[in-house]
């Protein structure tokens, strides 16, 4: 053989030991018939992956993985392998036990009564029924208990008629009947103040009674008032609702800006009425200096014969506006090529004389 054929057989050997080795640590034998089945639970605290199965304290497998149940979310799948050619029947409990261990695992024990043959036999994969065992059960055993449970009563009674006899003597000195005479003068004492109540409360019957009609006439007022409380609720919160609805918070935005406006135009309003006392002061003293005969418009107003001359001013100067646009001729003379202008010709109706004889048949008539 050559050296490579020689390092590869020991390798091979060596990965084979490594796997056998790896998986017989984790409960598994390669070498032995696996057969795998599963068992559904409520509640499996303490069970881990690689935890035993037994048959009778006989460890025949381990638990090889653990999964939700997707039909009920309420409880898990277990999945377990049993080494060797146990033909386990379908009548087979799966029964979650607590380990006689402290550290407060548990483990599965396959509980069945006779050994299948034929289509009775669970093959690989097949769901089993669960079981469950106390603590108790597990540690003493399912036979066992009944009479552990005897002999520990059978044992326990010249204790507990001890125990009776020590508290029934009042001579005895010992905590444990202190204490019981302690609770019968407490108790005594707890029937003294409940009839020492009792006198008091017949003692005050008749004023409790008057207490309760008074109250009795205070429930009545109370009842009658109850319709005009709840019109009162009903309707402040209608009150409520309006005040909601109707936005306050942006009606007392609007309103103070409108306050600030009004501000505004009462500022501009006070300067105007200022400036208008002064022009008003100042036509008062005009008035004034009026009425003292001062100045033009004094002399304008209070002289006759001055309004008189502006008057007939006035009017001589729209005549002789007239008589201008009406006979240019009279004023302007034009001559072309040293030409004489024409001789001045009086209209026949002239409108200024018209004027001054219709004038002077007013004055006449006032007269």
């Amino acid at each position: 053989m050559s050296k490579e054929l020689k390092i590869g057989l020991i390798s091979l050997i060596a990965i084979t030991l490594m796997v056998w080795m790896f998986q017989f640590m984790k409960g598994k034998n390669i070498l032995k018939e696996v057969k795998s089945f599963e068992v559904v639970y409520g509640n499996i605290e303490g069970l881990k992956t690689a935890a035993p199965v037994e048959i009778n304290g006989f460890v025949v497998g381990s638990v090889s993985d653990i999964s939700l149940n997707p039909e009920n979310t309420r409880t898990m799948i277990i999945k377990f392998e049993v080494q060797g050619e146990y033909r386990l029947p379908k009548s087979t409990i799966a029964v979650l036990a607590a380990d006689n261990s402290l550290v407060g695992s548990k483990k599965i024990i396959l509980d069945f009564d006779t050994v299948c043959s034929g289509a009775d036999c669970a093959e690989s994969g097949y769901r089993f029924q669960p079981g469950l065992r106390g603590v108790l059960d597990a540690m003493i055993g399912k036979d066992n208990l009944k009479d552990y449970i005897a002999t520990l009563r059978h044992e326990m009674r010249p204790v507990m008629d001890s125990l009776l006899a020590s508290l029934s003597d009042k001579d005895a000195d010992n905590a444990v009947t202190k204490t019981i005479l302690n609770l019968e003068q407490s108790m005594s004492n707890l029937a003294s103040l409940t009839d020492a109540m009792n006198s008091l409360i017949r003692s005050t019957y008749d004023d409790l009674n008057t207490t309760a009609e008074g109250m009795a006439v205070v429930s009545t007022s109370l009842a009658s008032t109850n319709q005009d409380m709840e019109r009162m609720i009903r309707n402040f919160a209608e009150l409520s609702q309006q005040l909601v609805d109707a936005d306050l918070g942006t009606a007392f935005g609007k309103t103070d800006e409108t306050f600030d406006r009004t501000n505004s135009v009462l500022k501009e309003l006070e300067t105007t009425v200022s400036k208008a006392n002064d022009s008003f002061g100042k036509i008062n003293d005009l008035l004034t200096k009026v009425e003292d005969g001062k100045g033009s418009l004094a002399q304008l107003l209070n002289n006759p014969e001055i309004y008189d001359n502006l008057e007939a001013t006035t009017e001589h100067l729209a005549l002789l506006l007239q008589d201008l646009r009406l006979n240019p001729k009279r004023y302007v003379r034009l001559s072309v090529f040293g030409r004489k202008g024409n001789a001045y010709t009086l209209p026949e109706e002239d409108p200024a004389y018209e004027q001054q004889e219709i004038k002077k048949e007013k004055v006449q008539a006032n007269n």
